[in-house]
C-alpha cells in the first residue's frame, strides 16, 4: 500500500501505481489471518452470531469504488467476497463473486472463481486468530482497525466523539482520531453504533469506506468452506517473485536490470530501482504507457512523482527526448498535457520546454500548483516544499538518479518539528517525510546510508533521523 505517506513509500510499495498514494489499504487477509493471535474458543460455533458487512471502498485513484462482502464469526472464521457487477440488464443491481478468501484458522484459501482454483495456506503457529485489517499490517499502530471491529478501535484510542448529528434523517455519532499526519473519522448510527462511513485522510490522499449494510446474523458454517466446484492446490513457492510481496509490491533490491516492461511488476521494479541499473532509459516510453493503462495517470496525486521521475530520464538523455515524445503520441490529450508536458518542463532542457508548449492544449494544473522550476539538483535550494506532492517529486527524482541531494531536501523539512508553532499543512508534510524515509530505509540500502550519514552531520534533524532508523529497524524484523 500505497503509498506510507508519501510517494516515497508508495514507490517502494505501490511503485508509481496508485497514490495511497498513501496508505496501502490492502486487503491482505491472507497475511493478516496468519498473524500470531490470542486464545480462541470457537467450540460452540452454532451458538455464535456472525457479522455480515457490505462495504464499498473509494480512493483518490478509484472514485467508482469497489465492493466487498465481509463475514466474520468468532476468533477464527472469516470470508471476503470481491465482487463485480454482472453483465446485462441487471448490472446496476446485481454482482457476482470474482475472487474469494475463506479463512478457518489455521487454514486459509484464496479462490479464483474464473480459474476454478482454491490456493490453500496453513498457519503453522500454535495459536492464531482471524484478523481483517483495514490498513496495511505494516502500520502496526493501526493493526487493530479491522472490519467488524471499527468502533472498538476508536474507543480504545479514546477518540473524540460528537453526538446527535443528523444526516439524511438518521441520528449519527462521529468519532475522530488523529495520529501524526493521519486522520481517522468514523460515522455511526447513534442508536446502535453501527458504522455508516469510515474516512482515512493522509498527506497522500483519502480512502473512504461506505457501509451499505452491517448485519448481525446466526453463524452459517457453510460460508466458511470453499465451494465444492473448485480444485484445491497448495500454495506454490513464490521464490520466482523474490523482489515482490504477495501484493506485487517491491520489497528487495534487484540484482539485475529489467530488460522489458511486460506487466505492472516489471514496471514497478524498473522505476523503483532504476538508479541501480540506469542502462535502459528507452523503457520510459513503455513505462508511461503502462502507467496510463493501469489508470495511474487518472489521479492528480499520482502525476507529480511519475512526471518528476520522467523528467530526470529526459534530462539524462536530451538527445532522445523528441523521439520519445513522438513515440508517446498515443497517450491521451489529458495525459500529454498534465504528465508529459510537466516532465518536459521539469527536465530543464530548453528544447524539451519548447516541445511541452506544442503538446499543451489547456492549462497545466500540475505546473500551476507545484511550479515550473526544473528539478535539477542545482535548483533544489530555490524549490519550496509546500505540499506532500513536492516530497513525492523528490522521491521520483531519487529513484531515477540515486542523487542524495533529493533525500537531503526531504530531510530538510524534519527540522520543522522543532518550530514553536506549526501550521497543519507543515505538520502533515513533516510527518509524511518521516514516514516515507522510514519505509525507504528498509527497501533501499542507499537511502538508509544517506539517513545514517545525515544523522551524524545534521544536528537540526538528528533526533528525527534517529527515530526514523529505529522505526526502519522495527519494520524490517
Amino acid at each position: 500500500m500505497q503509498l506510507c505517506l508519501s510517494w516515497a513509500s508508495q514507490m517502494s510499495r505501490n511503485c508509481l501505481a496508485k497514490r495511497l498514494p498513501l496508505l496501502a489499504l490492502l486487503f491482505t487477509f491472507a497475511a493478516s489471518a496468519l498473524l500470531p493471535a490470542f486464545s480462541k474458543d470457537d467450540s460452540n460455533l452454532l451458538n455464535l452470531n456472525m457479522k455480515r458487512i457490505v462495504v464499498k471502498c473509494y480512493s483518490d485513484s478509484d472514485i467508482a469504488g469497489k465492493e466487498q462482502i465481509i463475514y466474520r464469526c468468532g476468533q477464527t472464521l472469516g470470508r471476503v467476497e470481491f465482487t463485480r457487477p454482472t453483465k446485462g440488464p441487471a448490472s446496476n443491481s446485481e454482482c457476482e463473486v470474482e475472487r474469494l478468501i475463506v479463512i478457518s484458522c489455521p487454514d486459509l484459501w484464496i479462490c479464483s472463481m474464473s480459474d476454478g482454483l482454491a490456493e490453500h495456506m496453513l498457519d503453522k503457529d500454535t495459536d492464531s486468530r482471524l484478523r481483517l485489517p483495514i490498513m496495511s499490517i505494516k502500520q502496526r499502530e493501526f493493526i487493530d482497525l479491522e472490519f467488524g471491529r471499527e468502533v472498538e478501535f476508536f474507543k480504545t484510542k479514546k477518540a473524540k466523539q460528537i453526538e446527535n448529528q443528523e444526516k439524511e434523517g438518521t441520528q449519527t455519532r462521529s468519532y475522530n482520531f488523529v495520529s501524526g499526519p493521519v486522520q481517522f473519522d468514523l460515522v455511526t448510527r447513534a442508536a446502535d453504533d453501527i458504522p455508516l462511513k469510515l474516512t482515512i485522510n493522509t498527506p497522500q490522499g483519502k480512502r473512504s469506506f461506505e457501509y451499505k449494510s452491517y448485519e448481525i446474523q446466526p453463524c452459517d458454517s457453510a460460508l466458511f468452506k470453499i465451494p465444492t466446484n473448485l480444485k484445491v492446490v497448495e500454495a506454490k513457492n513464490r521464490s520466482s517473485r523474490k523482489h515482490y510481496s504477495k501484493q506485487g509490491i517491491a520489497t528487495h533490491e534487484p540484482t539485475a536490470p529489467v530488460a522489458e516492461i511486460k506487466n505492472d511488476t516489471d514496471w514497478q521494479l524498473w522505476q523503483t530501482y532504476y538508479y541501480l541499473f540506469p542502462a535502459n532509459p528507452d523503457l520510459i516510453v513503455a513505462s508511461l504507457k503502462r502507467a496510463e493503462d493501469s489508470g495511474s495517470l487518472d489521479s492528480i496525486g499520482s502525476i507529480p512523482p511519475i512526471a518528476a521521475f520522467a523528467s530526470r530520464i529526459f534530462a539524462q538523455n536530451p538527445q532522445k527526448i523528441s523521439y520519445w515524445v513522438e513515440a508517446l503520441g498515443s497517450l491521451s490529450a489529458t495525459h500529454k498535457n498534465q504528465v508529459l508536458s510537466s516532465a518536459l518542463v521539469w527536465s530543464g532542457v530548453p528544447a524539451a520546454k519548447d516541445l511541452a508548449q506544442t503538446i499543451s492544449k489547456s492549462e497545466n494544473v500540475i505546473l500551476k500548483e507545484l511550479g515550473d522550476t526544473p528539478l535539477d539538483p542545482a535548483n533544489l535550494e530555490t524549490l519550496k516544499i509546500t505540499s506532500p506532492s513536492h516530497l513525492d517529486m523528490m522521491w521520483g527524482c531519487f529513484m531515477a538518479t540515486g542523487d542524495k541531494r533529493y533525500i537531503q531536501k526531504i530531510i530538510s523539512v524534519l527540522a520543522w518539528f522543532d518550530r514553536k508553532s506549526l501550521q497543519l499543512s507543515e505538520i502533515l508534510i513533516a510527518g509524511a517525510a518521516e514516514w516515507s524515509l522510514s519505509s525507504n530505509c528498509v527497501q533501499h540500502k542507499l537511502v538508509r546510508q544517506i539517513v545514517e550519514e545525515e544523522s551524524k552531520t545534521n544536528p537540526e534533524a538528528k533526533e528525527a533521523l534517529l527515530r526514523i532508523l529505529k522505526t526502519a529497524d522495527s519494520d524490517s524484523e
